[in-house]
């Protein structure tokens, strides 16, 4: 009986889809620097240099990519939800129309990066530096902002409901109304 439980429970996960990320995507992305619609859901990232590389359309979920160095990689349509990229360098990175839906970015680095129309749903931003990133149209539904540096940024258009901005830095900020926000704007745009 407990050799007929043990193969059943063998072939029920068997059946599952696989959620790790594919060994050849990886093997790819470290040869050529570019790795397109490739699968690298869960895959360990931390400290990785990816700087310039093309990931566009890359399934990156609940990867790890604490650390890593993705300056001024692109990134158009990927797929990052639920990623850990705290303290990651994603400097003028090209983010438009990325997922990155309750990911982790505490104290990560997207000065002049391009997260337009990005959707950072629940994302924790927590002392990240935005400065002068491009926001316009992201949707950044309860996103923590707190202590975050968005001098510079563009917010466009933002979907910003529930977000947490304590101690955010917004001086020179283009708001969702376009206007821009006063000197001293911290925790709330002070518009003229």
């Amino acid at each position: 009986m407990k050799m007929k439980s043990a193969l059943s429970l063998f072939l029920i996960l068997l059946s599952l889809p696989a959620l790790a990320f594919e060994q050849k995507d990886l093997e790819r992305l470290i040869k050529s620097k570019r790795c397109v619609q490739c699968d690298l859901q869960q895959a360990n990232l931390e400290k990785a240099d990816l700087k310039k590389n093309y990931l566009q359309g890359a399934n990156l979920q609940q990867a790890n990519l604490a650390g890593a160095n993705l300056q001024s990689a692109k990134l158009y349509k990927a797929h990052l939800r639920k990623a850990n990229l705290s303290g990651a360098n994603l400097r003028m990175a090209r983010l438009e129309q990325v997922d990155m839906g309750e990911a982790v970015l505490v104290g990560a680095v997207l000065t002049k990066g391009y997260l337009d129309q990005a959707n950072l749903d629940r994302c924790n931003l927590n002392k990240a530096d935005l400065r002068e990133a491009h926001l316009v149209g992201a949707f950044m539904m309860g996103v923590d902002l707190t202590e975050a540096d968005l001098r510079g940024a563009n917010l466009f258009g933002a979907n910003l409901d529930q977000a947490q901005w304590n101690g955010a830095r917004l001086d020179g900020a283009h708001w969702i109304n376009g206007k821009i926000c006063q000197a001293n704007s911290v925790g709330k745009c002070n518009l003229p």
